[in-house]
């Protein structure tokens, strides 16, 4: 197989493999720095995006972003809207929810679905694309002429 196929298709799989070990890093750093505390729903901003795409079926795409209202371990009380998209709301206005926030930053609250999900998003992004880096490395090395 050609250098240039080679180059181009180890540059993808190795953009992909950055993006998960990036997700897992970003994740552990959070979770380190941040404590964790429950926040009332206070509204849940609805965004509905509809794929009209010729070649493709009708789809819509619901997302739903929540504004939550939580105290800090210090007294604080911050409103923040989440910039976690979710498919399906996790609660109803009113109800409570776990989070985890960074104290003295008012924007850094997160909806907590504890350590195992983030964990399984950068994981899974990551052993697949190890998965294909190696499939990639073995199919696209250079053949070595017989002497």
């Amino acid at each position: 197989m050609e250098l240039w196929v080679r180059i181009i298709m180890l540059s993808a799989v190795s953009l992909f493999l950055f993006v998960g070990i990036a997700i897992g890093v970003d994740s552990w750093q959070f979770r380190n720095a941040s404590e964790a505390g429950t926040a009332e729903i206070l509204s849940v901003r609805t965004d509905v995006q509809v794929n009209d795409d010729d070649n493709s079926p009708s789809a819509t795409t619901v997302s739903y972003y929540p504004t939550i209202r939580y105290a800090t371990s210090q007294g604080d009380y911050f409103e923040v809207e989440t910039a976690q998209a979710l498919r399906e709301p996790i609660a109803g206005i009113g109800d409570r929810v776990a989070i985890r926030y960074i104290t003295g930053s008012r924007g850094q609250a997160r909806l907590d679905y504890g350590a195992w999900r983030d964990w399984l998003i950068a994981g899974s992004i990551t052993l697949i694309s190890l998965f294909f880096f190696v499939i990639t490395m073995i199919f696209t090395r250079p053949e070595v002429p017989e002497i």
